[in-house]
């Protein structure tokens, strides 16, 4: 019914002058709206499927502000300390150990001299004892002698004393000078036994003197000399001392040699941590980066950093990144977990931006992926091995001097920040 009646009104109705220009521009308004809006779709799609693209090639860093007065700057602060009191103590250590070695070498210098010295002393006590035995020798020869002459005398005087006697008897003489014969008799009679007396003596020094060249010709069975044994029991000293000192001075010498093997590695390690940013960190704050081991690729020196909204979107340029840092750490990663990784230094235009929770690092240049080195480096990118781990100490001290601070505290700060 209705159908029937819309042709009656339609024929009846004088059509409208201005109806076809008006639905002409009202289309043509719709689709440039519906363009537009196509467009907008179109661009938005690529520009969050650029974004995701970047964002699944980007590697993403927990960023870290490094101040004087950090947990882990101080540790590590106090870790260097405690490596200048030990290389001091070393090498106070050293000194002394070289102090005795001089004077080890200079008594050892004094006994192999005074050895010789020691042992001459059986040479001078032969010829000595020869010679007093050759003196002693020619004494009881001279005794000898004396004794056979006082015997002629004593026989003389008893005939001329026996004649006196007889004179006196015969009233020649008189009594006085009877007893003059009598005194001379028995003055050559004891004469005769001194004579005796100092033979007997001359015997046993002679015997003496034998016996010392028969213990120094070295027989078997003769009795050793009490000089002998004195020089015997000095030489004992002198071996004995001699032995004590070499023993120790080889001691000292293989402490030496630890000690300055310690006092290198020592210095070694405080050269690593002085390169390391935790400790330059202790004269001025210092923005570095958590990287962990699952992001690394493409993080490497020049590789600029970017600071997204949400981490995805909006990406803006606020710096590179200054050198990667030698040795293993392990700190919370990006998303709050634990991780095994290396620190980054950055240079950052944006100071701000080391407060995010997470930056992207996006290597654009001639730069390969996969070759990390830093500033300090000589060898150039394309030369420099991507093999390259630092030493197991290196990477034990760093994971136990830096994972010291709890992660959950470390994250915590990170959010605060961001």
């Amino acid at each position: 019914m209705s159908a029937q009646k819309k042709p009656e009104l339609d024929a009846g109705a004088a059509p409208e002058p201005n109806a076809g220009p008006c639905k002409s521009k009202s289309g043509v308004h719709t689709r440039i709206l519906a363009f537009i809006t196509l467009c907008g779709v179109v661009g938005g799609i690529g520009s969050i499927g650029r974004a995701v693209y970047q964002a699944a090639r980007d590697s993403v860093i927990a960023p870290l502000i490094l101040s004087p007065d950090n947990d882990i700057v101080l540790a590590n602060k106090l870790k260097m300390n405690e490596l200048h009191v030990e290389r001091t103590r070393a090498v106070a250590e050293l000194e002394s150990c070289s102090e005795d070695l001089l004077a080890a070498e200079t008594a050892i210098e004094r006994l192999e001299q005074l050895r010789p010295t020691v042992a001459s002393g059986r040479d001078w006590i032969t010829k000595l004892n020869s010679r007093q035995a050759q003196m002693v020798e020619g004494e009881i020869k001279a005794l000898q002698n004396q004794k056979r002459f006082l015997a002629a005398m004593i026989e003389k005087q008893t005939a001329l004393t026996g004649k006196a006697k007889a004179d006196m008897e015969a009233g020649i003489i008189s009594r006085t000078d009877y007893a003059k014969e009598m005194q001379t008799l028995n003055q050559m009679n004891l004469a005769l036994f001194g004579n005796e007396r100092e033979r007997i003596q001359s015997d046993g020094l002679m015997y003496e003197k034998l016996l010392v060249q028969k213990a120094l010709s070295g027989h078997d069975g003769a009795p050793a000399t009490p000089e002998a044994i004195l020089r015997d029991e000095q030489l004992a000293r002198i071996e004995m001392e001699l032995l004590r000192l070499e023993s120790e001075k080889r001691a000292k010498q293989a402490y030496e040699r630890a000690l300055t093997e310690r006092v290198a590695n020592i210095d070694q390690i405080a050269a690593d941590l002085r390169n390391r940013p935790t400790f330059r960190a202790t004269e001025q704050s210092l923005d570095v980066a958590f990287v962990p081991y699952t992001q690394i690729e493409g993080v490497e020196r020049g590789a600029k950093i970017y600071s997204c909204v949400w981490g995805l979107f909006f990406c803006e340029a606020v710096g590179t990144v200054a050198e990667i840092v030698p040795g293993e750490v392990t700190l919370p990663d990006p998303w709050g977990h634990q991780a095994r990784g290396q620190y980054a230094v950055l240079n950052l235009r944006d100071r701000d931006s080391a407060k995010a929770k997470s930056l992207r690092v996006r290597l654009e240049g001639n730069v390969g992926r996969g070759q990390h080195y830093n500033a300090t480096d000589t060898q150039p990118p394309d030369v420099a091995s991507e093999d390259e781990t630092p030493p197991a100490s290196l990477q034990v001290e760093a994971s136990q001097d830096e994972s010291a601070m709890p992660a959950a505290h470390l994250e915590d700060h990170s959010r605060s920040n961001n």
